[in-house]
């Protein structure tokens, strides 16, 4: 996905009410930015870190700019979680992803579950009906520990809602897919957050015993683009360990 115009350099000064972050830019201009992550953002809100932020296509919206990211050490993170849904399903249309590569059919935010009442981020489907449809849900990885990006920042009931309905898929003869978004470039492995979600790594557990597949990407955020650059492998670390940032 490419920013035109480019994003924008401030400093976050705070972040506040999960969805407000003040910045100020080189000039001394302050502004409020919209905060698209619920998460807490563990490690990518400390004040005084470099930001990137986008000004908002409709220049009546109460809140002009939006943030994307924020440097972390050398890295940026991509912090916007409605990003990466528009990311994964634009690679998966150019058939970049190879494990998904055999389907010509992208489909998003598409209703299904029970009573239809849940949305899947991605669905996938092969016209010629050789393969059966691959539900693809995306998670924004913005936590790491070490060398792993984990998953998540925060208990998430809805994720393992997720899990349970991917799992379902399963059970239906379809193809099931967590893609957890890595969604800064210093990380070269995933795994769970167990200590932060028990719950959550338990039913990932249980999911990928049934069948659901698990195809973490790595992406690289800067001005211009924020870009799928490779895949990491899901590799279990031995202990908890400290959350670095």
């Amino acid at each position: 996905m490419r920013f035109d115009p480019p994003l924008e350099h401030a400093t976050l000064l705070r972040r506040y009410k999960r969805f407000l972050a003040d910045v100020e830019f080189a000039d001394g201009t302050r502004a409020t930015a919209h905060c698209t992550n619920t998460g807490r953002m563990t490690g990518c809100c400390e004040p005084g870190s470099r930001v990137l932020v986008a000004r908002a296509d409709n220049p009546g919206r109460k809140l002009a700019w939006t943030l994307r990211g924020v440097k972390v050490g050398r890295s940026w993170v991509s912090v916007d979680t409605m990003m990466p849904n528009h990311v994964v399903a634009d690679a998966l249309r150019r058939r970049r992803i190879p494990e998904l590569a055999g389907y010509d059919t992208v489909a998003t935010e598409v209703r299904y579950g029970e009573e239809l009442r849940s949305r899947i981020d991605v669905l996938l489907t092969d016209s010629a009906g050789a393969l059966p449809p691959a539900y693809v849900e995306v998670k924004n990885v913005t936590l790491r520990d070490g060398d792993h990006a984990i998953f998540p920042d925060a208990v998430s009931a809805r994720g393992a809602k997720h899990l349970d309905e991917l799992e379902r898929e399963v059970a239906r003869g379809h193809r099931a897919v967590l893609l957890p978004f890595v969604a800064r470039a210093d990380c070269t492995l995933f795994d769970a957050a167990r200590e932060v979600d028990p719950h959550w790594a338990d039913t990932l557990d249980r999911a990928t015993a049934a069948g659901v597949e698990v195809l973490p990407w790595r992406a690289r955020l800067d001005r211009r683009a924020l870009r799928l650059e490779r895949p990491l492998p899901w590799a279990r670390r031995a202990g908890s360990g400290q959350h670095a940032v």
